[in-house]
């Protein structure tokens, strides 16, 4: 079986370098020393046909443009291109047909093979693909238009002759320019009827090109927002119904996916890393959803070829995730209170307490933001500007994915609290989101001014969960401390012995332990277990990479760099 899906898999990689070769011969063949070759009415045909001529000769290079551009994503198996790929060849073998008058050539019996080969394996094409980028999309245009030029160049410098002032190829390439930017043949200074026809056809092709090029720009710049501000907003919709994780409302950060429910409601939040699906918490879903919606999403990871890796998930849908296959290992322990039981007393909430304390003898004191009843420009500008000096301060660059920002270009329903040096400045500031159908708050950022008096973050942090109890709140939250409470000697699974090490032996790189305490001295009410999954159940390197790389975007060779430095410059001893 395994022999027979290997050799399905090389006869279909065959006919797609088979269509790499396909759109190469395309572009040569529209090339303008051809048209001799079109039927034996030889130099008549340019003068009883001409309009054909052009027709053909545009079309055969769009189509060996689209064939070229395409060939990656079939290999990658996207779904569309199948489709795209389909048609162009189809279109391509009409070409064909028609300059050489239907008669089957040897090319025509390539193409055909690669057409009957994409046929049979459609199943196989199934792949969707992501949202194209404003910056591929340039990119896109930018290569498709120099192909268009420097094929035009070519062919201009093939028929130098026929033209009064190209002697060589540098002149072709700037009256290729020309031709793209004036879009007028009398510029050409063309001297034959073969080179007014190419003339014509270079601009025709420009013209489709220019069109083409500025609906694919559209797409990223206009489609694309209204569509993701739609599904943010069926997002938010879901997670304030059925967003029990305290992470949950991280899905409408802006570098998240979305896979949709078809036959449920629900959704679920992921990126794509190294062919990992990883995905921020939890299915976001009702119970009785829960099963149908993991296993459409199973399904369409597997349809394009991804493992799944699911981060900082709840014991919720823990036993559904297990019967489906997932493997399970504890990822750390969320900071969790109990606010109608939560206060100070008591030696465990000693430090903080102390801390509030000072902080209340400074004449700090906390009031709460609300951006969306009364807007206030110069308590945003404070806000992102201690934003900027806690950046600033940090040695390594903001992780993302599973932690959230600031959010006052839409603040939706984030909740701020900011604390006042005795009514005046701005010291810091606490952004809480909700979850379990705003039963609970999450802390989730947290910043202050480097000088800052001691108890600030404290301060906020306690009269927010304060006020939130009187109003109701059940539940507050510091979050996740990864890796708070994996043991490595008591561990049986490799993952679990990994994780353990990494947490008792690489702390001074990652401060794991630095982040536990900072949470632990608020005396939380309770600590839960958080948890990975993932799909198959063998931990890879591959996963393993996905889960730090959607952590870090600018790169992990970058984050340990920074904290190699940090290592470094602790080492060393102080300047006399």
């Amino acid at each position: 079986m395994k022999k027979h899906l290997v050799l399905k898999r090389v006869i279909q990689n065959i006919a797609i370098f088979m269509v790499v070769i396909s759109g190469l011969v395309n572009i040569i063949l529209s090339l303008p020393h051809t048209f001799r070759w079109v039927n034996t009415l030889g130099s008549l045909y340019i003068r009883l046909l001409s309009d054909f001529v052009v027709v053909h000769g545009v079309l055969t290079t769009i189509v060996g443009v689209l064939l070229l551009l395409l060939s990656y994503k079939l290999y990658q198996r996207m779904r569309y291109a199948w489709y795209i790929e389909i048609v162009v060849l189809s279109i391509s073998v009409i070409l064909k047909l028609t300059r050489f008058q239907g008669q089957f050539t040897p090319f025509l019996f390539f193409e055909l093979f690669i057409i009957a080969v994409l046929a049979l394996s459609y199943k196989d094409f199934c792949r969707r693909s992501d949202r194209i980028t404003v910056k591929w999309a340039v990119v896109l245009v930018l290569g498709s238009l120099a192909l268009v030029v420097f094929r035009t160049a070519v062919g201009l410098f093939i028929l130098k002759n026929h033209y009064s002032h190209i002697k060589d190829f540098g002149n072709a390439l700037y009256e290729s320019l020309q031709l793209l930017i004036f879009m007028d043949i009398q510029n050409s200074e063309y001297i034959t009827e073969a080179g007014k026809l190419f003339a014509r056809s270079a601009i025709l092709l420009n013209w489709v090109f220019i069109i083409s090029a500025v609906l694919f720009l559209l797409k990223p710049l206009v489609y694309n927002p209204i569509i993701s501000r739609l599904d943010h907003e069926h997002v938010r919709k879901l997670v304030l119904a059925f967003g029990q994780n305290p992470a949950s409302y991280l899905a409408l950060e802006n570098d998240k996916k979305y896979y949709f429910g078809v036959s449920c409601e629900g959704v679920v939040v992921f990126s794509v890393v190294s062919n990992v699906a990883v995905c921020c918490g939890d299915l976001i879903c009702g119970d009785s959803d829960a099963i149908l919606l993991l296993t459409e999403f199973m399904t369409f990871c597997r349809q394009n070829a991804w493992d799944i890796a699911m981060l900082n998930v709840t014991d919720r849908f823990l036993n559904l995730y297990k019967e489906a296959g997932f493997a399970c290992v504890k990822y750390g322990e969320d900071a969790l209170f109990e606010l109608s039981k939560y206060s100070l007393a008591g030696g465990r909430a000693a430090k903080v307490r102390a801390a509030i304390n000072h902080a209340t003898k400074e004449g700090i004191s906390v009031e709460e933001y609300c951006p969306l009843t009364s807007r206030d420009s110069k308590i945003e500008q404070e806000i992102e500007q201690i934003s900027k000096l806690w950046l600033a301060s940090k040695k390594n660059p903001e992780m993302a994915f599973m932690l959230g920002g600031i959010g006052l270009n839409n603040p939706m329903d984030r909740r701020y609290f900011i604390a006042r040096e005795n009514g005046g400045k701005i010291l810091g500031f606490v952004v809480f989101l909700p979850y379990d159908c705003a039963r609970g708050y999450i802390a989730e950022v947290t910043r202050r001014r480097p000088d800052a008096p001691q108890g600030v973050l404290e301060k906020i942090i306690y009269t927010a969960f304060t006020q939130m109890k009187e109003e109701g709140v059940l539940w507050g939250s510091l979050g996740l401390s990864p890796l708070a409470g994996v043991k490595a000697d008591e561990s049986k699974g490799i993952t679990k012995r990994l994780f353990g090490f990494v947490y008792e032996n690489m702390n001074n790189m990652y401060g794991f332990k630095a982040l536990h305490h900072a949470k632990e001295k608020y005396a939380p009410t309770e600590w839960k277990s958080r948890f990975m999954v993932y799909y198959p159940d063998m931990f890879t390197m591959p996963i393993a990479y996905a889960i730090v790389k959607v952590q870090n975007p600018r790169g992990i060779s970058s984050f340990v760099r920074n904290k190699l430095r940090q290592q470094m410059q602790k080492g060393q001893p102080p300047a006399e």
